[in-house]
């Protein structure tokens, strides 16, 4: 280890450089030194290795740089490496055919590829004195008979730190190797100063055994100091001649043995990486030279590989172990594939067995798409260093399901695998589906919709919900529901929600409240309540649509201000009060100020206003008959069909285009008219509005109908009180007037029976007189027989009526009484709308009467009247006390008379309907006057 001199020698030198100025500065200071004769310089690795080929042992040495341009491998002529694959480039050193010392930069893992490569020596172009240590190393490689011998060696080292197993055997290996590669009598140590980095405390953890020195050496605190300077340096070094103490010992047999610790001379340094330092030391004073510290950086280059690599493989092998105990134990199910097609099964883990239901030893084999993957669907694609995540379907025993694919490719060597972990996603989705399906819910419903969390804090709203509360959602969203509703209706939103949850048959309940838009009117509103529970059944919040029922309850009041009215028109007396109410139903429960009942009135020949509001009034003025073909409304209830009109001035049945209407309904109410709504906006009626109107008139109809058959029921009870009135007067006539012929007819054939027994069949007593009498009374029974039937028939309610000519009806009853009646009638009679026959029956009673009062002389004179016409005669007339009561049944002042003529006449009058006076005709005698326009 002592400087090598050159002796005698004349070393040449080969030096390969592609720099021109490292090579002139190189040869300059080479042959400046005596030993070396020459040095020859080549640039490129074509130069170096035509000029070796030529050489024929001619250099001594090669010094070298790694990097040399060439068409191929710098030093070879193969293909050249990949960028930074320094150990390729070293391979192809001739240190078989010359020593070699390899100039470069680099560091210490370069110095240790260079050796282990069989290079002679390493110095790096960077560091202190970089030529001169060159030189040194030229002449020490020189000198080394047993060069090749100790290259060798190094590359046993390099086998033997690659066969190490543990961190322990390779401390020791690394302490013996250093003893051996260098001069006997150095000792060799390992300092692992990694577990305290920074603290003056180390520890010794390897040794050679053939010497005590090298402890007794570290325990000096100048060695101790020098080794961790090292260390924090990170750079070789040596300590040279450090002063000598005593230092007391322990022999083998336990005796105290005294050792002159100054017999270290010197001690060389090299950082083991982040472990430690490797010391060498010496008895000889500057006993190490650079070639040592490069054995040296050599043992601690491999000793950190050794180290890193053991760790790393017990590393592997615990993430191994834990791998395939996560294989094993894992919740998701793993399936480990072949990357080459078809992507075969190698193995699956239980939990692919649970949860896929296929048994392992049906599936290892098979290829993965034929197993597990549906038709028309892929297997994951992964790659070799990253992970690929994707939501997939997948088969299994029980059908589809979804999982969360995540898969991984590794290399297993001489194949790739592939890692596909499953988790079963099929209820998340149908959750996030079902949340999909509630959000789109909430967005499109046209209602305001919150959440709330249990405590009342807002989780979320629709546009709908921010819209009536003025604000952004982000702004609303993690607020408090009192913020935005009065406390009392949070209150009983909670108390129902508590009672839903109480509650196992009920979903959702509902209150109403009042809700204040920041930019519209308050309303009233039902807010419809639903608790939301998680899969557990706890509850998780609670759901909220708040409703504007502003519009039900308003119709809720219409329906109940309709059915009140309904009440009123059906206790109404007659049409004219039912079209009144109706009108007034119309504008205060409906809200139809404008609107009019008109009711079909023969008389006034069409749709006469029966009731109006008082706004219709004040628009239009005074309402007219709607006369046939009078415009829509009379189409309507011609046709009994609803007639509605957006705008009615358009309509080209409209009697009036300037009318200040626009909307109008037209409702027929049957044969009994038509019900009109009307509005000065155009389409101002909706279809609920059309639906009121349409069950207001339903219910008019049936009011109408119902004061219509009361009308004619009170008709028909007056008709059978005069009926009974009549019967009452027929049970007087019959007990009055029947009894005195009958009376007579009895007393005259007791006469004659009192005649027939006391003379037996020769009757000489005169008879025919009473036999007269008998007829005459029999005749007149006969007479108020015939009376009391015309009577009778007379009173009933006509079944139709004709248009009838007077001229006509007078003759035949002129006929029928007497033909030889003088009879008078006015050429301007008019004609009557009457029941023909029954008006015959009323003209032979007058002419009767007036042949009973005023003889066979009488003269009867008919005339038309304003009214309808007259009848005079020139008899005696009539006391005007005692006009009324002429027309009784029974009254006569004749004293044959029955009684029943001019009684006979007001009931054919009565039952048309007409009026009949009695009065005094210009002869002085009875005048009838027969209205039959009253």
């Amino acid at each position: 280890m002592a400087e090598p001199g050159a002796g005698n020698r004349s070393i040449s030198v080969l030096y390969a450089d592609r720099d021109e100025e490292s090579r002139r500065r190189i040869v300059r200071e080479l042959e400046g030194h005596a030993a070396i004769d020459d040095v020859d310089t080549v640039s490129t690795g074509d130069d170096l290795r035509s000029t070796l080929a030529e050489a024929n042992g001619r250099y001594d040495c090669l010094i070298t740089e790694c990097d040399l341009e060439s068409d191929g491998n710098p030093l070879d002529g193969t293909d050249g490496p990949a960028e930074g694959n320094d150990r390729s480039v070293l391979e192809a050193l001739p240190t078989d055919r010359v020593p070699t010392v390899v100039y470069t930069d680099g560091d210490e893992t370069i110095a240790s590829d260079v050796l282990a490569a069989g290079a002679s020596g390493y110095v790096p172009k960077t560091g202190p004195d970089p030529v001169d240590r060159l030189l040194e190393q030229v002449l020490t490689v020189t000198s080394d008979s047993d060069g090749r011998g100790r290259d060798d060696d190094l590359h046993e080292v390099a086998l033997a730190f690659d066969s190490c197993e543990t961190i322990a055997e390779t401390y020791q290996l690394a302490v013996d190797t250093t003893d051996r590669l260098l001069d006997a009598g150095s000792t060799a140590l390992l300092v692992d100063l990694h577990a305290d980095r920074g603290e003056s405390s180390a520890e010794l953890v390897a040794v050679t055994t053939s010497s005590r020195r090298a402890e007794t050496a570290f325990d000096r605190p100048d060695v101790h100091e020098f080794a961790e300077r090292v260390f924090r340096s990170d750079e070789p070094d040596r300590l040279d001649e450090p002063p000598g103490e005593s230092v007391t010992t322990e022999g083998g047999d336990g005796a105290r043995i005294d050792e002159d610790a100054s017999a270290i001379r010197s001690v060389a340094a090299v950082p083991v990486g982040d472990e430690g330092v490797v010391l060498a030391t010496s008895t000889e004073v500057a006993a190490f030279a650079d070639s040592d510290l490069y054995l040296l950086e050599f043992v601690a280059t491999h000793v950190a590989s050794a180290i890193d690599r053991i760790r790393t493989e017990r590393a592997l092998r615990s993430e191994r172990d834990r791998f395939v105990a996560l294989f094993e134990s894992v919740p998701d199910a793993i399936v480990l594939t072949e990357a080459e097609e078809p992507n075969r099964i190698l193995d699956v883990n239980p939990a692919f067995e649970d949860l896929f239901g296929f048994d392992r030893t049906d599936v290892v084999g098979t290829p993965v798409a034929e197993q597990i993957v549906p038709d028309g669907r892929e297997p994951i694609g992964v790659r070799e260093g990253t992970v690929v995540s994707d939501d997939v379907e997948r088969l299994t025993a029980d059908g589809p399901r979804e999982f969360l694919a995540r898969g991984f490719a590794v290399d297993a060597g001489t194949d790739v695998h592939e890692y596909a972990i499953y988790t079963d996603i099929t209820e998340r989705k149908r959750r996030e589906r079902d949340l999909e399906r509630y959000r789109t819910l909430v967005e499109t419903v046209g209602d305001p919709m919150y959440v709330l969390d249990p405590d009342g804090w807002i989780q979320m709203i629709n546009e709908a919900m921010a819209r009536t509360l003025g604000e952004e959602r982000e702004t609303i969203v993690g607020r408090h529901a009192t913020d935005y509703m009065p406390r009392e209706d949070v209150e009983r939103g909670t108390d129902l929600i508590a009672e839903l949850l109480a509650d196992d048959e009920r979903q959702w309940g509902a209150f109403e409240m009042t809700v204040e838009p920041a930019s519209d009117d308050p309303y009233v509103a039902e807010n419809n309540l639903a608790p939301l529970l998680d899969e557990d059944g706890s509850f998780v919040g609670s759901a909220g649509v708040i409703r504007d029922v502003s519009d039900r309850k308003e119709r809720e009041r219409r329906i109940h201000d309709l059915h009140d009215g309904t009440r009123r028109l059906m206790a109404a007396e007659g049409a004219g009060d039912v079209a009144t109410v109706a009108t007034e139903i119309a504008r205060d429960a409906l809200g139809l100020e404008l609107n009019s009942v008109h009711l079909y009135d023969e008389d006034a020949g069409g749709l006469a206003p029966a009731a109006t509001t008082a706004e219709t009034r004040e628009l239009l003025g005074s309402i007219p008959t709607i006369e046939p073909d009078g415009g829509i409304a009379w189409d309507a209830y011609e046709s009994t069909e609803l007639i509605a009109h957006g705008d009615v001035r358009r309509d080209p049945s409209v009697r009036n285009p300037d009318t200040p209407i626009r909307s109008e309904i037209f409702i027929p109410l049957d044969d009994h008219g038509v019900f009109i709504v009307a509005s000065t906006e155009p389409n101002d009626f909706d279809a609920e509005v059309l639906t009121f109107a349409k069950i207001l008139a339903s219910n008019v109809e049936a009011a109408l109908e119902r004061a219509q058959r009361e009308a004619q029921l009170a008709r028909r009870s007056r008709e059978l009180e005069r009926q009974n009135e009549r019967l009452e007067q027929f049970a007087g006539t019959v007990s009055h007037d029947l009894r005195n012929p009958l009376t007579l007819a009895s007393g005259h054939l007791e006469a004659v029976d009192a005649i027939v027994s006391d003379h037996g069949r020769e009757i000489d007593a005169p008879i025919d007189t009473h036999l007269e009498e008998v007829e005459w009374a029999l005749d007149r029974m006969d007479d108020l027989v015939e009376n009391v039937l015309t009577l009778a028939r007379s009173g009933k309610r006509l079944s139709g009526r004709e248009p009838v000519a007077l001229e006509s009806v007078v003759d035949r009853a002129r006929r029928t009484v007497d033909p030889d009646l003088e009879v008078v009638r006015d050429d301007s009679l008019p004609t009557v709308e009457a029941d023909a026959d029954r008006l015959v029956v009323l003209f032979e009673n007058v002419f009767r009467n007036a042949r009973e009062h005023a003889g066979e002389d009488a003269t009867v004179t008919v005339t038309a009247t304003d009214d309808g016409f007259a009848v005079d005669d020139d008899g005696p007339g009539i006391d005007p006390d005692k006009r009324e009561a002429i027309f009784e049944s029974g009254y006569s002042s004749a004293t044959d008379g029955t009684g029943f003529g001019l009684a006979i006449v007001r009931e054919v009058v009565d039952a048309h309907g007409w009026d009949v006076a009695a009065g005094e005709s210009g002869d002085g005698g009875l005048r009838l006057e027969i209205a039959t326009d009253p």
